[in-house]
């Protein structure tokens, strides 16, 4: 039986290598890599006690094992990044950093107060119904008796003036870190 499956797993080899090849390539592997994949696959055939007369269709058999495989290779890849992201968020702040970060938190919730203070009223209120309430923009126009381009307008112009404001005075900051401050106002 050894001799016979030697035999298969090198015509499969020869007949179906390129083709799993592709397959790694497909899923991101490079070049090298997925050669080395897939001679090593082989390899394990090899190892694997298999009566090649029970695969009927060799080239569907491989290439889902073969898959399987790199299944396999991607979860025990992802295990590790985990297991050493673990390790390196084990980083406790210390408490000199902790009130300069709620300090600086503090601020910057204090100039976002202030720039919405400056809009308009109209703007005020649909940013305040759309993002401290949650309401859609049917729903703001429902309750403020506006018209739904009118509530896309306001809270457009309110947007933006708060983005242009907020730029001024933090300029580092992404535009998206102010969305999860306006439930805050």
């Amino acid at each position: 039986m050894g001799s016979n499956l030697t035999q298969h797993v090198d015509s499969w080899y020869a007949q179906f290598h390129v083709h799993l090849i592709h397959v790694a390539t497909r899923w991101g592997y490079g070049e090298e890599e997925s050669r080395d994949l897939v001679q090593q696959f082989f390899l394990d055939l090899l190892q694997k006690n298999l009566d090649p007369a029970g695969i009927l269709h060799p080239k569907t058999y491989l290439t889902r094992a073969f898959t399987h495989k790199l299944i396999d290779d991607h979860r025990k890849s992802k295990q590790q990044q985990s297991a050493t992201l673990a390790d390196t968020t084990a980083y406790e702040p210390s408490v000199l950093e902790t009130l300069v970060r709620i300090q600086s938190n503090e601020e910057l919730l204090a100039s976002v107060k202030a720039a919405f203070k400056r809009l308009p009223a109209r703007c005020q209120k649909v940013i305040h119904l759309k993002y401290y309430e949650g309401l859609t923009t049917e729903q703001i126009a429902e309750r403020t008796g506006l018209n739904t381009r009118s509530v896309y307008n306001n809270l457009y112009e309110g947007i933006k003036t708060l983005r242009e404001e907020l730029k001024q005075s933090n300029p580092k900051m992404k535009f998206a870190a102010i969305f999860s401050l306006l439930p805050a106002l």
